[in-house]
């Protein structure tokens, strides 16, 4: 096929579209924009709880974290051969592959102690 063709009647062109988000412009800038999260990707409670229970109480457990540990933050630096862009990529290569480690032992670390408030609610209240 050559040279331009028609959309099919039933497409919408773009400015229709932007009409009809209200916002224009500015609002389908936004719908590119990363989602909100809380914390970091900080899991719901639950999960912090059996994530701790996971590395805690079961040799399995322990071995998958500790192996996703080995993966991200003990992983050793990317090798940088060359130019300080290199250096710089590599640096925030091994950045964002650390921080997985560090978010995975904080849910831990907050599974552990939400577990010991339940504990310790639940020993000062007899009647649970």
């Amino acid at each position: 096929m050559s040279g331009p063709f028609a959309f099919p009647s039933g497409m919408m062109s773009l400015d229709q579209m932007l009409s009809q988000m209200g916002e224009g412009w500015d609002g389908l800038e936004r719908s590119f924009s990363p989602a909100p999260t809380r914390r970091p990707f900080e899991p719901e409670d639950d999960l912090k709880k059996m994530i701790a229970l996971f590395y805690d109480t079961t040799p399995e457990g322990r071995r998958i974290v500790e192996w996703i540990f080995d993966l991200t933050f003990r992983a050793p630096y990317p090798p940088v051969a060359g130019s300080f862009e290199q250096a710089a990529l590599a640096a925030k290569a091994h950045e964002a592959r650390a921080a997985v480690g560090r978010v995975l032992v904080q849910t831990i670390v907050d599974g552990r102690a939400l577990m010991e408030k339940s504990r310790s609610q639940h020993h000062a209240d007899p009647a649970r």
